[in-house]
């Protein structure tokens, strides 16, 4: 990854450790609440270019305690099922 996708630049954690159906998964979780929009953007064109799927993730915290994730794909349409249905915050899609 280039240096302004350093996690305290860019304000999300980037990983490619998972598969899905044999095919690496861009994953992003973000160091607050929201990954920046231009980060996505930028995590967006990387998938495209790459034709890799991006999973990602939403925070919900209050009073400043972590409550909830949210799970969120870009990619191909089996794919973006697949992050909807697929049990488990830290799952494979295998």
């Amino acid at each position: 990854m280039p240096l302004h996708m350093k996690p305290s630049e860019c304000g999300a954690i980037v990983m490619l450790d998972r598969l899905w159906h044999g095919r690496k998964v861009i994953r992003a979780v973000p160091t607050g609440e929201k990954i920046p929009a231009e980060t996505l953007e930028w995590l967006m064109a990387l998938a495209r270019e790459k034709a890799l799927p991006l999973l990602y993730s939403e925070h919900t915290f209050r009073n400043g305690r972590f409550v909830s994730k949210k799970k969120l794909g870009y990619g191909p349409p089996s794919f973006i099922k697949a992050v909807k249905t697929e049990p488990g915050d830290e799952d494979l899609f295998m």
